[in-house]
């Protein structure tokens, strides 16, 4: 359960803290110094909530049923409500970055094509085939779990 101290910031103070951690935030301009960040700041848990509630709005966006999205991340169904809510009253940018997602995603669709033509392709005379069937497998299994967050 979340612990806040029982003696409120003022509202100044809270501005103040709140204006330096978002700014600090916009510093961040790749996604593995972000990810460095993040990873340092939160607990494992507090991550895997983060990205599981994320990865609820970005469903809900697609039009998922609330039941595929329990089934297929494991969440609450309190959790899909409480996103599905906060998502309704979201702010314009965050309707935009996942608009932005989804966009990256149709993209995605056509590589992961590409991608699948190519693992069908008949190996070279001399190959490891054990080393590239298990790279097959990993794509495959990164094309699968991409697919599940898609239309």
């Amino acid at each position: 359960m979340t612990q806040i101290s029982k003696y409120p910031l003022t509202k100044e103070v809270k501005e103040e803290l709140f204006a330096i951690f978002w700014n600090s935030i916009s510093e961040l301009r790749t996604a593995s110094a972000t990810s460095a960040f993040f990873s340092d700041l939160l607990t494992d848990t507090e991550e895997i909530m983060l990205v599981k509630r994320f990865a609820v709005a970005l469903l809900l966006f697609q039009g998922k049923k609330p039941i595929e999205i329990i089934s297929l991340i494991h969440v609450s169904f309190s959790t899909v409500r409480g996103v599905s809510s906060w998502l309704h009253r979201a702010n314009p940018q965050t309707i935009r970055l996942l608009e932005i997602i989804e966009k990256k995603q149709s993209w995605q669709v056509i590589i992961d094509a590409f991608d699948t033509t190519i693992d069908k392709l008949p190996l070279r005379r001399g190959t490891n085939w054990s080393r590239i069937g298990k790279e097959k497998w990993q794509r495959a299994k990164g094309r699968n779990a991409r697919s599940l967050f898609r239309k």
